[in-house]
């Protein structure tokens, strides 16, 4: 069944040279999306008929700035997007969070090495002359456990194509290298794409501790929301996602929340909910708030609503983040306490969007899916040093279908976990005693507890059977 196997297997060892070999460069600076786009169509233009580049789609635009392309090139023998004979397909993606600038240069170092070598029939070797994938047979047939035979670019190239779309957030990956992009998040860059949210009192949401909406918000508690932390007239800066702000039941005044607590916990979610005299709730709206130090001697002040209004409390929000607007699990409720605050509040950069698939670049994904033989998703991120499987959404279920049919008996979960590992083990060859491109490992869930729910990788192997990694 569509081989995936071999297509994952083989496309993620040759993917994960050119990350490690990347990474081990001194090449510095990042190209922006329009560089990256001329540089695609250079490839193409010098591939003797193996590429071909294209726009998947446009960005929204922000603030009357024009859209921006989302461009991928199709790399194959005899390449077409118009008649691709139904070949098995690999897509892989760079840049889905705008401040992961390092895997734009991966996706168009792996472009270049399969360009390079679509004319060698030898097995392929990486920069350090190392055979990629060791584990394949040498005759024809002859296979080890998982690991296929198919072992040159060659014969992959007639066999698949691969597409590759370095800068799927083209919008919030420039808009991070820009000063203000840069200091977003302290310092980490902006991660969501750049689409102006709604604003306005009509879109505010409250939710119950389960999760489920409230028909209307109530008015007998204290709306409490994910809020900003402004110290710059202190000298200070904007400390973003760091506060909760609760709006007292007459909407008169507003206060902090326990700044002790971490929003990113369970403590906030459950120190929320358990309030009594008054009673609060978590609640979203279309607009970022933003406490400022100056409105108050100590944390236990309440401000003036109209006061904080007029002083810029309520603001304009920008941005979704795509790997969370995806259909699968979009709107998951158990065991997500704290992501409650976070991906339901438009303020927060991993806000997951006002409905799922309701972004331009979340939609261009599923045209291009929807339109081809797709057996395989890589989806390069830069935050951590592993290989992750589904299910993102939890970290106690797993994956337990079988329609991989790699021909083993294994479970689709054993193929997960065993292709990550191999992959892992591949990376692990570079990077020495620097830990920020070694000590790679195969895990279900980032640092193996964190959850994300409308992750792509979980979406796609749910709904389309891929074989889907990041």
């Amino acid at each position: 069944m569509k081989r995936i196997v071999i297509t994952i297997l083989v496309c993620s060892l040759w993917a994960g040279n050119a990350l490690a070999t990347w990474c081990e460069s001194p090449r510095l600076g990042m190209k922006s999306s329009a560089m990256i786009r001329r540089y695609l169509n250079d490839l193409a233009d010098n591939s003797s008929g193996y590429a071909k580049v294209r726009s998947i789609g446009t960005t929204s635009g922000t603030d009357g700035s024009p859209p921006k392309e989302i461009t991928a090139i199709l790399i194959t023998e005899n390449a077409s997007w118009e008649n691709d004979g139904g070949k098995p397909t690999v897509i892989i993606t760079g840049a889905i969070h705008g401040n992961e600038w390092a895997t734009p240069e991966v996706c168009l170092g792996i472009a270049e090495y399969l360009l390079d070598n679509k004319d060698n029939t030898a097995p392929a070797r990486d920069a350090r002359g190392e055979l990629i994938n060791s584990g394949a047979g040498t005759a024809a047939g002859e296979t080890t456990g998982i690991i296929p035979r198919l072992n040159s670019i060659s014969r992959l190239l007639k066999k698949i194509q691969v597409i590759i779309i370095p800068v799927y957030n083209p919008e919030g990956y420039d808009y991070s290298q820009t000063p203000e992009g840069k200091m977003s998040y302290y310092g980490a860059g902006w991660r969501p794409n750049r689409r102006r949210l709604a604003a306005g009192p009509q879109e505010e949401i409250c939710y119950r501790q389960d999760g489920t909406v409230y028909p209307a918000p109530p008015a007998d508690a204290e709306h409490c929301f994910l809020a900003d932390y402004d110290d710059t007239a202190s000298g200070g800066e904007v400390e973003e996602e760091s506060v909760i702000v609760c709006e007292s039941t007459d909407g008169k005044t507003l206060s902090l929340f326990k700044p002790s607590l971490s929003v990113a916990s369970a403590e906030m979610f459950d120190a929320i909910y358990n309030s009594r005299d008054p009673r609060r709730v978590v609640c979203a709206s279309g607009q970022r708030r933003v406490w400022k130090e100056t409105w108050s001697g100590d944390d236990e002040d309440r401000v003036s609503l109209a006061r904080a209004r007029k002083e810029g409390y309520l603001r304009p929000a920008f941005g979704t983040d795509i790997n969370r607007n995806f259909q699968y699990k979009w709107d998951v409720t158990n065991n997500q306490k704290h992501l409650f605050i976070r991906t339901r509040s438009p303020s927060s950069r991993m806000y997951r969007g006002p409905g799922a698939i309701s972004e331009p670049e979340s939609t261009a994904m599923e045209r291009l899916i929807a339109g081809r033989n797709v057996v395989a998703l890589i989806d390069y991120h830069a935050g951590s040093t592993q290989v992750l499987y589904p299910y993102a959404y939890s970290t106690r279920d797993r994956v337990n279908r079988n329609i991989l049919a790699d021909g083993t008996g294994r479970s689709d979960y054993e193929i997960f976990h065993a292709v990550s590992e191999k992959i892992a083990a591949i990376l692990n060859r570079y990077g020495g005693d620097d830990k920020s491109i070694s000590g790679y490992t195969a895990a279900q869930n980032y640092n193996g507890t964190s959850v994300g729910s409308g992750v792509a990788r979980d979406c796609y192997y749910q709904t389309e059977g891929i074989a889907a990694l990041n």
